[in-house]
C-alpha cells in the first residue's frame, strides 16, 4: 500500500508507515513540501491501524538538506510571517503524531532537516550523516529551541552562531541522535525499531506518546501525577488485560483483533478519561 504526493510519499507495511521526503538533489524543503508533509501527517493521525512511523529522505545524498534558499531571497516581513507559519504547523504535526515517529537520518540534516529530526521521537543516523544549523549564514533564524531539546545549551549556541557542522558520532555523543548505523542499513534499522513498537498494545503506545509529549515541560510531581491518570485509563482497555495475561502465560500478546480503544485520553477537566 502506498501514496505519493509530488515530493512526499508514504508506504505501509505491518502497521508501520514510512514517509519519504523526495526533492532532488538533497531533499531541500520548500513551503509547498511543508504543506505536503503536514497533510500526510494529518492523514496518518486519523489511521487507527497505525503503530509507528519512519521518516526519511529519498536517495543517498541527504535526509533533508535545509530549506531551499531561493525562497528566502524575496521573503519580506509580511511574507515571512505568513509562510513560516506553514513550517511551524508542519513541525507540530510531526511532534503531535499520535504514535512514535522514528527519523532514519540517511545523510546530512541541515537547518530545517535538524529541526525536523528533533521533533521525531527517536533519531537513528547514518554514519554519513552531518548536522548543522546554518540559518545565520542566509539571513534567517529559527530552530534553536528544537536543537536545545537535544543538545547542551553551549553546543546549541555554538552551532547556531557559527553554522558549524558536526558528524554523526559527535551528534551521538551529544545526544542529538540515539543510534548510529552503517549508511546502508540505517533505514532497515529504523523500520525494525518501528515494527517492534508497532507490535505493542496500540492503546498503550498512543497514551505513552501523549504522556511523553505532555510531561516534557512539566515539573516532576505534576508529571508523575498526570502519568498515573494515563495508567488508570490504559488499564481499562482490552489490550492491557491481554498483555498481562500473555506475560503470566509466557507467550507473546496478540493484539491483532483489537483496534484502538475508544477510551478518551485524560484531560485537565476529565482526569481519568471516563466521560
Amino acid at each position: 500500500m502506498s501514496q505519493r504526493r509530488q515530493h512526499v510519499s508514504t508506504t505501509w507495511e505491518h502497521g508501520v508507515a514510512t514517509v519519504t521526503i523526495d526533492r532532488a538533489p538533497v531533499n531541500a524543503m520548500a513551503f509547498s513540501v511543508y504543506d505536503e508533509l503536514r497533510q500526510t501527517f494529518h492523514e496518518l493521525a486519523e489511521r487507527e491501524d497505525l503503530g509507528a512511523v519512519v521518516l526519511t529522505g529519498a536517495g543517498d545524498r541527504a535526509f533533508v538538506g535545509g530549506h531551499d534558499v531561493n525562497e528566502f531571497v524575496s521573503l519580506d516581513f509580511e511574507g515571512a510571517t505568513d509562510r513560516l507559519a506553514h513550517v511551524r504547523i508542519t513541525f507540530n504535526s510531526v511532534y503531535d503524531c499520535p504514535v512514535p515517529v522514528i527519523a532514519a537520518i540517511n545523510g546530512p540534516a541541515i537547518g530545517t532537516g535538524l529541526a525536523l529530526a528533533s521533533v521525531c521521537d527517536i533519531r537513528l543516523a547514518s554514519d554519513r550523516a552531518r548536522f548543522a544549523m546554518p540559518e545565520i549564514n542566509v539571513g534567517v533564524l529559527g530552530g534553536s529551541k528544537h536543537l536545545m531539546r537535544l543538545a547542551p545549551q553551549g553546543m546549541t549556541r555554538l552551532m547556531y552562531y557559527t553554522g558549524r557542522r558536526i558528524d554523526a558520532h559527535e551528534a551521538l555523543r551529544l545526544g542529538i541522535v540515539d543510534e548510529v548505523h552503517p549508511h546502508e542499513t540505517v533505514r532497515e534499522a529504523a523500520t525494525a525499531l518501528a515494527q517492534e513498537i508497532a507490535a505493542k498494545s496500540p492503546a498503550a503506545i498512543r497514551m505513552a506518546k501523549q504522556g511523553l509529549n505532555r510531561v516534557e515541560n512539566m515539573a516532576l510531581k505534576e508529571a508523575y501525577e498526570y502519568e498515573c491518570t494515563l495508567t488508570a485509563a490504559v488499564r481499562r482497555t482490552p489490550e492491557a488485560a491481554e498483555g498481562a495475561r500473555a506475560f503470566l502465560e509466557g507467550r507473546e500478546p496478540d493484539y491483532s483483533s483489537m483496534t484502538v480503544d475508544p477510551v478518551r485520553p485524560p484531560t485537565a477537566e476529565d482526569p481519568d478519561g471516563s466521560s
